[in-house]
């Protein structure tokens, strides 16, 4: 009977070799990380060329906690208090000027270079690991929108690039082979409970995920009681110090989560998800079939082949459940995780022989890694290109505050997401609108909430934040089935200035005055107007 060869059976190089190679691929890998994190800091805040009204979200969100709020137990944060915090941190290193949502940036850039640095430097194939760093880094940074063009560089939604990249760290992690890792794989599962803690205080549905792939790949690594333990530590060391700064508000946490999945459950369904399937098909189905003649090579051996299948498939089923809970055009980030597995093995299997054969899976490997990591490049070039040297006017508030956002007006090619009112000039001048009413009407003292998709006001004004209130009124966390109560949607503000203009998100704002007609009768009184706002005060 003739045994299976694997990969273990093949002649390793001489040690001088790999370490010669490692320590070249390792500088390489430094280098084009330094050049990230140097490229985030000379960005700083990109151009907004749409979404950008969306700005306001994580402004409001860090100006709360800077002003000792805590997100969910004191306010309606949508997001997870990791997102905030993180912009937060940025705000105070740039002593509350809005050129803090650059530092934060720059900031996640290179906690995601420093992380994938340490954690795939001796798990991955000496070639495939800088691939594999860059890819990851570059997709938590990239200045645009996930699945929408990259020369459309805005702030907007960059919490669901940060979460899709714990997801691959925690993939590659969890995946890899075993012989890849330090002795007792201590290390590769501390920094898998870390990712899913950060992850899970991100946006929970990231949490969910991460969890889900470090469970299932339980089924496949050794020491499992072993690893269980060492991940619990390190989840707890992201998520014991968070619950003891909420105080451990668990009824907070459930009320808020509980509305946000019954807003967002009209997409989580059975039609949503195979719509998902197969608006992706293009994109799964030549991984997937990758992976098929990976696995097939007589050098895998067989748990890694059911290993790569599970982690392929995972990898696709997450991408689509996981786009479904984002405002997110398409593509399905996380098969870039699934196909560094694939390469990776393929390396593995071709490091001691050359097979030339496996010239076709290699190329093809890299180009399902490669292509979206030269897009996400290519989207961090062109925002520093279009920032020192714009081909379009800007427009900016006077404010010296925000003067580090720059709003560029909508896409000549009239993008359906993309509202004049929300973006470019006519932003800039109907939130000026409103500042100066606001200013003209009211104490410096009062509290201010702009009930269009997200508050400028607060922030712009530099006005102490109500407590309660949300930062985000928009179908993601309102619905005609999930109506937050009263408190989470405004709190108790001293003003409330109610836009006159046609822009997005004005059927969620009309949910809220039909669900709450007394809100702008007898709650609160009109004292002002101008062409565009409405400002009302509290009735005492």
């Amino acid at each position: 009977m003739v045994r299976e060869s694997t990969v273990s059976d093949l002649p390793a190089p001489s040690t001088a070799r790999v370490t010669a190679a490692t320590r070249r691929f390792e500088l390489l890998t430094l280098v084009c990380l330094s050049l990230i994190c140097v490229a985030l800091l000379a960005l700083g805040v990109p151009r907004q060329h749409f979404f950008g009204h969306d700005i306001f979200v994580p402004l409001d969100g860090a100006w709360r906690i800077l002003n000792g709020q805590r997100p969910v137990t004191d306010f309606y944060a949508q997001l997870g208090p990791q997102f905030h915090l993180l912009n937060a941190a940025g705000l105070a290193l740039a002593g509350g000027d809005s050129r803090g949502l650059g530092y934060a940036s720059a900031l996640a850039g290179g906690l995601f270079a420093v992380w994938s640095f340490l954690l795939l430097r001796r798990s991955m194939v000496p070639a495939v690991f800088p691939l594999a760093c860059l890819a990851t880094t570059l997709l938590a940074v990239a200045p645009f929108a996930l699945g929408w063009e990259p020369w459309w560089t805005t702030s907007a939604m960059s919490y669901n690039r940060y979460g899709f990249a714990l997801a691959i760290l925690v993939l590659l992690e969890s995946f890899l082979p075993a012989s890849g890792r330090d002795s007792s794989g201590t290390a590769g599962a501390f920094s898998t409970g870390l990712a899913c803690g950060l992850a899970l205080f991100l946006k929970i549905s990231y949490g969910f995920g991460c969890l889900g792939i470090a469970a299932v790949a339980l089924i496949f690594l050794p020491q499992r009681l072993r690893r269980t333990a060492v991940f619990a530590a390190g989840f707890a060391c992201v998520v014991l110090p968070v619950l003891i700064w909420l105080r451990f508000d668990f009824p907070a946490l459930i009320r808020e989560h509980t509305l946000l999945a019954a807003a967002r459950g009209g997409t989580l369904t059975a039609v949503g998800f195979f719509k998902g399937l197969y608006q992706n098909r293009f994109e799964m189905a030549p991984l997937l079939l990758l992976a098929v003649f990976a696995i097939g090579l007589p050098g895998v051996p067989r748990p890694r082949r059911l290993a790569l299948t599970t982690a392929a498939l995972l990898a696709a089923l997450l991408a689509v459940l996981l786009a479904l809970t984002n405002t997110q055009a398409e593509g399905v980030p996380l098969l870039a995780g699934a196909a560094l597995l694939v390469l990776n093995e393929l390396a593995l299997v071709n490091r001691s022989r050359f097979v030339p054969a496996l010239r076709p899976l290699f190329a093809f490997a890299i180009l399902a890694v490669a292509i979206p990591a030269a897009a996400d490049a290519f989207g961090l070039a062109y925002a520093l290109i279009d920032k020192f040297l714009p081909s379009q006017p800007g427009y900016r508030f006077a404010d010296p505050a925000l003067r580090a956002i720059e709003f560029v007006d909508c896409p000549p090619d009239g993008l359906l997401v993309c509202s004049t009112a929300d973006n470019g000039e006519r932003f800039i001048s109907y939130t000026t609108e409103g500042i100066d009413l606001v200013r003209t009407w009211s104490r410096p003292s009062d509290s201010v909430l702009g009930t269009g998709l997200s508050n400028p006001f607060s922030f712009a004004l530099h006005r102490p934040p109500a407590h309660g209130g949300a930062v985000d009124l928009s179908s993601a966390n309102i619905s005609q089935l999930a109506m937050p109560p009263k408190s989470m949607l405004v709190g108790d503000v001293e003003l409330i200035l109610f836009p006159t203009f046609t822009a997005t998100e004005r059927g969620s704002l009309q949910l809220i005055v039909d669900h709450y007609p007394e809100l702008l009768g007898s709650d609160y009184t009109a004292i002002a107007s101008s062409p565009h706002w409405k400002l009302y005060r509290r009735f005492r």
